[in-house]
This record gives C-alpha cells, structure tokens and sequence, in this order.
C-alpha cells in the first residue's frame, strides 16, 4: 500500500510540474508575467501544491487567469484614462509576492504542521480570495465605475486615485472573492468556510482601501505592501470568524 500511494504522488508531482513549466511558458509568450514574475510564482505554486496539493494550484490559477484578464480587458482605453497597470500589465516577482506570498506561506505552514493547526486552511484561501476581489475590483471598477468616492471621508473622489471606491468595483470585487470561495466550499464540502472566505476576502479587499487612503496616501506603503497587507488582514480575518 505504502509503495502504491509512493507512486500515485510521484505520479501527481509530475503532471503537476508539467503543467506549471506549460503555464509559465504560455504566461512568458502572453506577457502576462515577466521573467522574475515566473521565478516568484513559480516557487508560490510549488507552495500552494505542496501544503494544499491541487486546490491550492487551481485557487491561484483562477486568480491568475480572472486577474490577468481583468489587467488586459480594455487596456486602451485603461490607457486613456490614467488607470492602466505598470510595465504593459505585466506580473512581475514583486506583483506575485505581494498577492500570493501569504497565502504559499500559510500553505507551507499547514504543510509542515500536518495540518495540526486548524485555521490554516481558511486562513490560507481566504488571502487569495482578497487578492482576487482587490485585483478585479480595481482593474474593473476603475474602468466601468460612474461615481467614486473616498472610503474614509466618502466625498467624491477621483477615478484611480488611492482608498477611491465606487459601487461598480465593489460588485467586481464580490465576484472576485466568491470565484475563490466556491470552489473551497465544494472541496471540503463545507458552506461554512465558503462563506468565511467569501467575507473575509471581502474584508481584505475594503482594507485595501482603508490602507490606499490613510497610510499609501501619507507614503508609508506602497501599492504592493498594500496588497500584502490586505491579504494579511484577510487571513487573521478568516481565523476570526472561522473560529466563532
């Protein structure tokens, strides 16, 4: 038995790597990632596998292909307005840290722990499904939003501009964390952690507001300590309510 099950994970590691070289590869020819974009996620993927096996490889791929979609959708006229992403919406290592680095290293948590720590697995998908609504929200709402205005005053604000919201982004951002929640739900046959993710993902993505007006607008952060941040609130949030 023990030989057997030896087999079917070198069986599983293997197609698994095949299809991360396939989808790096295709990633380079899209431009979708840079080079020092396919190291970093690359390794975050190798994390995901090894602390969640394939959920965690199908978790990022969603949030990279909605996420990569949404950063090309329009891109011209994205262009037009003052809201397009930097370096041709290319994901680069900093772009894959900021997103996906807490989410690989709660995986390896729960990797190296055997799973003894029980809300490492909300905890975990819960920070991608922040990084999904952030990056729907922004990349969508800044393109079919009418009216925006500033998460912590809420007087109108300016298309773009950090902690700015509208109703329109919002709604992408719902979409972005339920994409994500659902199919945690359906792997562990619990609506409990879907729906905690679902929120907590939502939680992230509002802090990445709340941090874009205060602390980005003062110079503090960045754009992508920001979104680490956001993804990091996201999971204690996830802790919090799983664990009620």
């Amino acid at each position: 038995m023990g030989f057997l099950w030896s087999l079917q994970f070198e069986y599983s590691a293997f197609v698994f790597l095949v299809t991360l070289a396939v989808a790096i590869l295709f990633s380079l020819w899209a431009k979708a990632i840079s080079a020092s974009g396919a190291v970093a996620g690359g390794g975050i993927a190798i994390g995901l596998y090894l602390g969640s096996g394939w959920l965690g490889v199908v978790l990022l791929g969603l949030f990279f292909v909605a996420g990569s979609g949404a950063t090309k959708w329009e891109r011209a006229r994205k262009a037009s307005l003052g809201v397009a992403q930097e370096a041709g919406g290319q994901r680069t290592w900093v772009n894959a840290v900021s997103n996906g680095g807490v989410a690989a290293a709660l995986s390896l948590l729960g990797w190296g722990s055997g799973w003894e720590v029980p809300l490492v697995y909300p905890m975990m998908t819960a920070a991608i499904a922040s990084a999904t609504s952030d990056t729907l929200s922004s990349e969508l709402g800044n393109l079919y939003g009418r009216r925006y205005w500033n998460i912590m005053t809420w007087q109108s604000g300016v298309r773009g501009a950090d902690g700015v919201i509208s109703w329109e982004g919002t709604l992408f951002g719902v979409a972005g964390t339920v994409l994500i929640a659902l199919p945690v739900g359906w792997w562990t046959e619990s609506w409990k952690m879907a729906i905690v993710v679902a929120l907590a993902g939502m939680i992230g993505n509002w802090s990445d507001s709340l941090l874009g007006a205060t602390l980005q607008n003062r110079g503090w952060l960045n754009n992508h300590s920001v979104n680490f941040w956001s993804t990091l609130i996201a999971a204690i949030a996830a802790s919090l309510l799983y664990g009620r």
